[in-house]
Parts: C-alpha cells; sequence; structure tokens
C-alpha cells in the first residue's frame, strides 16, 4: 500500500483520446515501465425514487455503486456526502430489489480501462474513460509502491 494518485489528462491537441492514451504509453515503455496487465473501473449512479421523498422540491440524494478489477471480489458504494460502503458482488442484485428507493440514473454509467505498468517503485495505471460507447477522457492514476533501494 503506498500514496495513490489519480489525475485527468488533457487530450494532446490535435489527436484523439486513443491516439493520446497511445502516446502516453508510449512515452511510458520508453522509460522502461513494464506491463503489469488490465484494470478495469466501472460506476452507476443512482438517485433517491420519487417515492421516497417527502415533500415536494426536496433535493434527491445520489449513490454511486462502482466495480475495481483490483478487487474483483468487492462492489463499492459512496452516497452523495455520506459514507462509503464497501460489500460483495452481489451489492448489484440487492440494488434490483431496492429500486423502489434507489433508481439507476438513465445512460450514467462511466468506465475506465486500460493498462498497468510498473516503472521502478511505481505503478501507473493509464486508461480511457468512456460513457456508453464514446470516449470521454483518459485517466493516469500513479501509486508508489514502497521504498526500496533499487534506482531506476
Amino acid at each position: 500500500m503506498g500514496v495513490t494518485c489519480v489525475s485527468q489528462m488533457p487530450v494532446a491537441e490535435g489527436k484523439s483520446v486513443q491516439q493520446t492514451v497511445e502516446l502516453l504509453t508510449r512515452k511510458l515503455e520508453m522509460l522502461g515501465a513494464e506491463k503489469q496487465g488490465t484494470f478495469c473501473v466501472d460506476c452507476e449512479t443512482y438517485h433517491t425514487a420519487a417515492s421516497t421523498l417527502g415533500s415536494q422540491g426536496q433535493a434527491g440524494k445520489l449513490m454511486y455503486v462502482m466495480h475495481n478489477s483490483e478487487y474483483p471480489l468487492s462492489c463499492f458504494a459512496l452516497f452523495e456526502n455520506g459514507p462509503c460502503l464497501i460489500a460483495d458482488t452481489n451489492f448489484d442484485v440487492l440494488m434490483v430489489k431496492l429500486k423502489g428507493f434507489f433508481q439507476s440514473a438513465k445512460a450514467s454509467k462511466i468506465e475506465t480501462r486500460g493498462t498497468r505498468y510498473q516503472y521502478c517503485d511505481f505503478l501507473v495505471k493509464v486508461g480511457t474513460v468512456t460513457m456508453g460507447p464514446s470516449a470521454r477522457g483518459i485517466s493516469v492514476e500513479g501509486m508508489m509502491l514502497g521504498a526500496s533501494s533499487r534506482w531506476c
């Protein structure tokens, strides 16, 4: 476990999202980073059902349900301005049963897929962020794996 930083990368001028991801991965490989596999993180947004709101004009709450290939047996739920819940993957089945309380927001699933690299003591993940069929951006996650005496 170490320090993690997730950033949104700007798309290179005159390039597509995919071309920019390829440019970033080539640069990592030129530095000597080694491919360590792939990753996927998805997030679906739910909102409180209208039947659960007491009075007119009351704003509904949002809940984000996430899956991460780094934790294949877990599901994460983050409530708007509230707690984070870690459950097993059957949480999705529970959400179907709770449709009277939480409803999936239309076209709200967002996903990040990409490649994991190790460079010295760092794990770097470069991914394409998609919403539906269209690419929306680039994510870069860097995590320091731990101190060692190895020099790059």
